[in-house]
């Protein structure tokens, strides 16, 4: 969803800059319409594979954090587990307060 517009973007600028060229060159006006259209297409296509590739490298690394912090959650909850476990629990001394056991 970031990258929504980069694919329109590339497409104009490349149309822009073959125009602003085709211009400067003086050449026909079919000709340069042909150009124009054939260099549309190519970057069309060139900027499909950019957003797809940068698609892929950003969840890609979305995923590769969530499972850094998957397991250091995990490991955490584990550790603590331990510790619990290793330290046993001290008993209390049982005190009574009646006159009988005196």
């Amino acid at each position: 969803m970031k990258l929504r517009y980069l694919r329109a973007f590339i497409v104009l600028l490349a149309g822009l800059i073959t125009l602003i060229v085709n211009m400067k060159m003086h050449r026909q006006v079919t000709l340069s319409l042909f150009i124009v259209l054939v260099v549309l297409i190519i970057f069309y296509v060139l900027g499909t594979l950019a957003v797809e590739l940068i698609q892929h490298s950003m969840e890609k690394e979305k995923r590769q954090n969530e499972m850094d912090h998957s397991f250091t959650e995990d490991d955490w909850d584990e550790t603590e587990e331990e510790q619990e476990e290793e330290i046993p629990a001290e008993e209390e001394p049982h005190v009574s307060f009646d006159d009988d056991e005196v």
